[in-house]
């Protein structure tokens, strides 16, 4: 989901327009910003706009520093993916993330499902055996087709632009959280890190907006938290 070594939040992501069913497997346009703070700190905002293509649907997220964050933390951070839809899953096809600015990067990550094989662009590459996969910018809409259920009893595995993250849920429980649109009944889903147990993702999902993810929290001891809120939604 920055430069001085912090590294962006794991997950990036939905709210859910009027005009949108729940037949639809998601909403062709959206757009959704959320504000992101280090700590007590104030970091920026992170934009994400989803378009339905013909055969797949394409993400392209933006992360900006403000005020004197962006003279600390570097340039922006772009994420675009491409991903299916099947059996109410997302199946990512490719993934790139782009940093300008101080310490600049350019990674991409192809997905070759016949074989589970994930290839990053330094030609080295993962087979996973199980579990759900998903990319840095797609993994919110994972959330979303399915929900808690799905991430119930199976591994989640977050591909980044060099390494793949396993997670496994901790607890689930429902919680009244209190965000900028609003007050909602959420499902909080805490997850911790296989291997760095000292590592959580924690996500509020909010059912009767059909699993809209409003908080995200990433955690590690030896840093405070990452948080995103959405403040924003601009459905079709």
């Amino acid at each position: 989901m920055f430069a001085m070594r912090i590294k962006l939040p794991l997950l990036l992501l939905l709210w859910l327009s009027p005009a949108w069913s729940t037949g639809d497997a998601l909403p062709e346009t959206l757009e959704l910003i959320y504000e992101v703070s280090f700590g007590v700190a104030e970091l920026g905002s992170l934009r994400t706009q989803l378009k339905k293509q013909e055969a797949h649907y394409e993400v392209v997220s933006e992360t900006r520093a403000e005020g004197m964050a962006s003279i600390l933390l570097g340039g922006r951070v772009r994420e675009m993916c491409q991903f299916l839809i099947a059996n109410n899953a997302v199946k990512p096809v490719n993934y790139r993330i782009i940093r300008e600015g101080r310490d600049a990067f350019d990674y991409s990550v192809s997905f070759d499902w016949d074989n589970r094989r994930v290839s990053f662009n330094d030609g080295s590459d993962v087979v996973i055996s199980n579990g759900y996969i998903v990319d840095n910018c797609s993994v919110p809409f994972a959330f979303i087709l399915g929900g808690a259920e799905v991430f119930k009893e199976k591994p989640l595995h977050i591909v980044g632009g060099r390494k793949v993250r396993r997670f496994e849920n901790s607890a689930v429980v429902t919680e009244r959280i209190s965000t900028p649109l609003g007050e909602f009944n959420a499902i909080k889903i805490e997850q911790v890190r296989f291997d760095r147990p000292d590592r959580k993702l924690t996500i509020w999902l909010v059912p009767e907006r059909n699993n809209l993810p409003v908080k995200i929290v990433e955690q590690r001891k030896s840093r405070p938290d990452t948080t995103m809120l959405l403040t924003s939604v601009t459905g079709m």
